[in-house]
Parts: C-alpha cells; structure tokens; sequence
C-alpha cells in the first residue's frame, strides 16, 4: 500500500475515536497522526460525526459579598483539570463579572456592577474582547440579556470561536421601559434588529428558557424563538387551551426545555398541577403528561400539604427536571419529566448551568492530566 492509501486508513481509524478528548491524546502520539487531525478536511468529518466535548460547567453562585462570581465544575474531573477553566484572567478578576450565556468554548459575561460592560472569553485559551458599547446608547440605558450566535462556519465545521461570533443584546431605557434588539458582529459593528412585527411589545417578554440551539420567550399566546444557529427572530403558537384553568395561566406560568431525549419540552404550573407537552415532528405540541404536585411529592423529606395551598415557584429548570418550591416556604423540590416523579432539592441546584466545550477547532496541548 502506498503512503497516501496508508494516510486514508488512517483518516478512517481516526474517525472512530470516541471523542474529542480521546482525539488530542491520538495526536500527541506521533507526528504523523497529529498531521492527520490538523487536517481541515478530517476535522470537517470528525465534527459531522461526534457531539462536540463538554468540558464542564459554570453557575453564577453567591458568595460572602452580595454579588454572585462564577465557578466551574469539570464534566469528568479525572480528565478535565478544573484549574485551566478559571476566569482568574478577565479584567478585575472573576468576582467582577456575572456570566450571561454560554455557546461552543466561549461565554459572554457583564460587569458585575455595569451591565453593559460586556466581554466574550474563552476560558481554556485565556483569551477574551470587550464588547464595544453600541454608540447611540444612552446613559440611562442598561443591557437586560445576552446572548452569543454563532458566527459563519468555517473550513473545520466549526460555528464559533475568538475570531467567529457574534452577541445579541436587548438593552432597555430606565425611563420608558423601552426595549432595543441589537446584535454584534466580531470586527464590524452593532446593528439593530427590528422584530415589531413578531413581538410589538417586546419589552413585556417573558424568557421561557432555552431549548436546542434557541431561546424561548412568550408573549400572550405568541412563542418568540431566537435562533442562535442565524440571530434571526421568529414565532409560533403556545400549545392549546385545554381547560378551563388554561385560561386563567399567565405567560410567566409557561417555560421550555430539553427532554433527556433531545424533544422539547413546554410546562406549565397552576393550582398545584404540571402540565408538560411535547413538540411533534410536524411543530404542534401534544399534551404529554399532567401530575397533581401534592400527590407526586408525598413521599419528599419534609412535605407537608399545605404547602400547596399557595402557588409553587419555578426555581430551576434543566434538561429533563424542574425545581420548585412553595411560594411562601423554603422546601425545594425536583421533578423528573420524564417520570413525573418528585425527589428533594438544595438550593445548589437552583443557579443556572452554562455548558463549555473544548474549543473547535482542538488546541493540540490540552488540559489533559499525564
């Protein structure tokens, strides 16, 4: 066999290592397997094959101050070294921020006391950009949410990076309670986006959740999506009212998210009962499964019913659980949609999770112990 059919077998045993962790590794054997997987057209292929490596995850936690700071808990602690993924080198130090949202290797943060103060890092490569200020922006004038979008797919597969991304910003005015829609390109410029037409009233907004590569929010019986594949906005319907106490839920009694199966999923809590749809294929939602709270949670430590003589609060939700707890009591607790079955809570589990990966394309000297 010839060297280049040689290369092509190897191409081919390559593709089938397990994962991206396992990829850095095979190219620390030999200078031949690392030419292999610097190859761009490999890269391509192994990323079309493999589901990007999550590396751990960030929450936004309180400390002895009353601002919260990040902190990182590694996805598998024996490979993953917690130490490479600390935010110890953004300006200020990482008390001074308060992540926003999390996409591939990177997270967008605001200044903790400045909301627009706004930075994109990538914590393993120790690289961050501010984000530029939109220069019309007025003084009294604040940065609600942020979102990254991917940025143009480049010659590896990959979707966003340091050099390839872009961040949508809703900044709202102190005083009227007006809502812009903005996003930001990487080394152009902010430009506005105008969505009256899918949401006049974007200002009265409730975020849903994420689910997928989109975020959710509701107005009325409208479902807004952003698509964090394009940046682009769009709508459909919530699901159907289907009882009478349907019509008395409000948009904010309505969240979404993923099943451990990968569909989404929308629920909703009133009087006490879950509701949770599915999406079909066709895009309409189904009801799926209903549970009476009282009921799921009577063998939970510390239940007592009257705590569901008031409304329960969705603290958390996840991908395939919910926390909630009595409006008017501490006592958490968590729900399995697939299941429908009630187990305890901490309020450690209450902060938002912000997934990162390992950067695509892979940096050859990982954070990899040995």
């Amino acid at each position: 066999m010839d060297e280049s059919g040689s290369d092509d077998v190897l191409r081919l045993v390559l593709e089938q290592v397990d994962s991206h962790v396992s990829l850095i590794r095979a190219a620390a054997v030999c200078r031949r397997w690392r030419r292999a997987i610097a190859d761009a057209a490999f890269l391509r292929r192994y990323r079309s094959l493999h589901a990007p490596a999550i590396a751990g995850y960030y929450r936004n936690v309180k400390g002895r101050r009353p601002r919260v700071s990040p902190v990182f808990a590694p996805s598998s602690p024996p490979v993953v070294d917690a130490r490479h993924f600390s935010l110890d080198f953004l300006p200020g130090g990482a008390a001074s921020w308060t992540i926003r949202d999390s996409r591939g290797s990177l997270l967008v943060l605001c200044r903790a006391n400045c909301s627009t103060k706004i930075i994109v890092c990538e914590p393993l490569t120790r690289r961050y950009k501010w984000i530029p200020r939109p220069t019309d922006l007025d003084d009294d004038s604040f940065s609600s949410r942020s979102y990254l979008i991917d940025g143009e797919a480049d010659e590896t597969g990959g979707c966003i990076g340091m050099s390839n991304f872009r961040v949508v910003c809703m900044f709202n005015h102190c005083r009227d309670d007006d809502t812009r829609v903005s996003m930001y390109t990487l080394g152009l410029s902010w430009n506005e986006k105008k969505i009256d037409h899918i949401a006049p009233s974007f200002e009265e907004l409730h975020l849903m959740g994420h689910g997928g590569d989109c975020w959710y929010f509701v107005e009325g019986r409208a479902l807004i999506i952003l698509d964090g594949r394009t940046g682009d906005f769009s709508s459909s319907e919530l699901p159907p009212l289907v009882e009478d106490w349907d019509s008395h839920a409000s948009e904010s009694d309505f969240f979404i998210t993923n099943g451990r199966d990968g569909k989404l999923r929308i629920f909703t809590v009133f009087d006490g009962t879950m509701k949770v749809f599915v999406r079909l294929e066709g895009g309409e939602w189904m009801l799926e499964k209903r549970v009476l709270l009282w009921e799921a949670t009577r063998g939970v430590p510390g239940y007592d019913p009257s705590f569901f003589s008031t409304p329960q609060i969705v603290l958390m939700v996840g991908t395939g659980y919910v926390i909630l707890a009595p409006s008017e009591d501490p006592w958490m607790f968590s729900i399995n949609l697939d299941t429908m079955e009630a187990a305890p809570a901490v309020e450690s589990m209450t902060s938002e999770v912000y997934g990162c990966e390992l950067p695509w394309p892979p940096t050859l000297h990982a954070c990899l112990d040995g």
